[in-house]
């Protein structure tokens, strides 16, 4: 999902904040931080409103991509239909190629060998958690006792086709610390991601394919930038 970054100047767009604004909320941003990115951007308006928006989004965002090379387990939680399954079958793929040793798992199993130490050694254990209800509260208590694990690292997953607040409350309940943005292939909206990525945890990768050859991709606020202004770019 490569995007070109925009060059818009100011004679392209007379007011960056209104163009931004529009943006955003064609997106449907939850109306609290659409207000705030367009706040933000102020400070560059008067270079584009590309540049604007890439700074206003590089202070609320962070990228984080998985050290694949030195992970030693990956457990992947989200709700029902997030597509837990597809980016698991990447991380496998990508650290096979790698060169890692790689096992694909349910969670109770390895889960379990991590907490005894008995884990293979030099092996990446890929785990996939039972999808969920995110409506139900116990959900929010069980997985949190999941980020206790030594060597083990908890990675939300979630869709891109989600509801933007519910996609930043999730983020808020399940305390995930990083978390990769799925579907981006299937809307045209992005509210769900940003608002994700802006809600305190780091944004690892984003997946616009469901197909285990196409690899997981990193996400910059320039390129994210251009994809929210530009209604063509995805």
């Amino acid at each position: 999902m490569a995007a070109q970054v925009q060059t818009a100047t100011l004679i392209s767009f007379p007011r960056p904040r209104a163009h931004i604004g529009a943006a955003l909320k064609r997106h449907r941003l939850p109306e609290g931080l659409a207000a705030a990115l367009a706040r933000e951007s102020e400070g560059f308006a008067e270079v584009s409103a590309h540049a604007a928006l890439a700074y206003a989004l590089d202070q609320r965002m962070a990228s984080a991509p998985l050290d694949i090379e030195q992970a030693r387990g990956i457990l992947l939680a989200g709700p029902v239909g997030s597509g837990k399954s597809a980016v698991a079958a990447k991380i496998v793929r990508a650290a096979r190629l790698a060169g890692r040793k790689t096992e694909l798992t349910r969670a109770e199993a390895a889960l379990g060998l991590f907490r005894t130490g008995t884990n293979p050694p030099g092996v990446l254990m890929v785990m996939e958690a039972d999808g969920f209800n995110p409506l139900n509260a116990r959900a929010a208590t069980a997985f949190s006792a999941l980020g206790d694990v030594p060597g083990v690292e908890t990675i939300g997953v979630i869709s891109a086709l989600s509801d933007a607040e519910d996609a930043a409350d999730l983020v808020s309940s399940f305390h995930f610390g990083r978390v990769i943005v799925t579907n981006l292939d299937r809307t045209r909206r992005l509210g769900a991601l940003v608002a994700a990525i802006t809600s305190g945890a780091q944004l690892a990768h984003v997946s616009d394919s469901a197909h285990a050859d196409d690899a997981l991709k990193t996400l910059e606020p320039g390129a994210l930038a251009s994809l929210l202004l530009d209604p063509q770019a995805h």
